[in-house]
């Protein structure tokens, strides 16, 4: 596989402890996915080999990626996502903003509760990090898991954003993991 950067491997026994609390492991969802680090490491250690993985990338980067070539990108992404597949998992990547993707998600009745594991690691934004969160949510199925990037990064405002979520949603959710990252599992 064909790396440029590395910003998910120290993260990964946050993912590993995310894949332990769930039961099932049908279908993931990722909200920004660069190269498809992370999208590597869940297709080969967490879905299940038939499994279905929709990822959600516009491939314009954020104000955090100034001057990065993002057809290059995007190339890498799905060169390395095809490199990782194992038996008759099916990536679908949705080149848009998560905005309007997860719109269309919400609107398509077949998704409509059903994501085992859920990854927003999209915009830092707090309010882009409060709407991702919000509409997810409805699309993660009861005991799904939620997994925010970046909570207690301390350059970006990203915590204010899931901040928000967490108070709407206060009760609805268990705190399965609090450092860097944030997990929350559906009740």
């Amino acid at each position: 596989m064909n790396f440029t950067e590395d910003w998910f491997s120290h993260n990964i026994p946050n993912f590993e402890t995310c894949m332990l609390a769930l039961n099932k492991r049908d279908l993931f969802l990722e909200i920004g996915s660069f190269e498809g680090r992370s999208t590597c490491w869940l297709l080969q250690n967490g879905l299940d080999t038939d499994g279905e993985f929709t990822c959600i990338d516009p491939f314009s980067g954020g104000v955090e990626h100034g001057g990065i070539d993002f057809k290059a990108v995007e190339e890498r992404f799905h060169a390395n996502t095809q490199e990782a597949r194992r038996g008759t998992q099916f990536i679908d990547l949705i080149k848009s903003t998560s905005y309007d993707a997860l719109s269309w998600l919400i609107q398509d009745t077949t998704s409509t509760p059903c994501y085992d594991f859920i990854y927003v690691d999209g915009s830092h934004a707090p309010d882009v990090a409060l709407t991702d969160a919000c509409m997810a949510w409805g699309l993660l199925r009861q005991g799904g898991v939620m997994l925010f990037d970046d909570y207690k990064y301390p350059h970006e405002p990203t915590k204010v954003g899931i901040d928000a979520f967490l108070s709407g949603f206060e009760g609805k959710y268990d705190i399965i993991l609090n450092n860097y990252q944030l997990a929350v599992q559906k009740k």
